[in-house]
């Protein structure tokens, strides 16, 4: 049950990672949008950011209610 609860709190800190520094992740914006336009890539790829932490995060927290619950594999 420990590796449930161990990769739940490794998704939690992933996903707040890409909270903090969300131009540091995978870049969502294509690159010419980058060139042309890089404003507006910057908060797309903030609020693509935001949204693919918010489900890491959703994820790890079930993993680790799972791993706490004795449920996990």
């Amino acid at each position: 049950m420990v590796l449930t609860e161990a990769t739940g709190v490794l998704c939690v800190l992933a996903g707040g990672y890409a909270l903090a520094r969300p131009l540091s992740i995978r870049s969502y914006p294509r690159a010419d949008q980058w060139e042309t336009d890089p404003e507006a890539a910057k908060r797309e790829q903030r609020a693509y950011a935001a949204m693919a932490a918010f489900f890491v995060i959703l994820g790890g927290i079930a993993l680790i209610i799972l791993g706490l619950r004795g449920s996990g594999p």
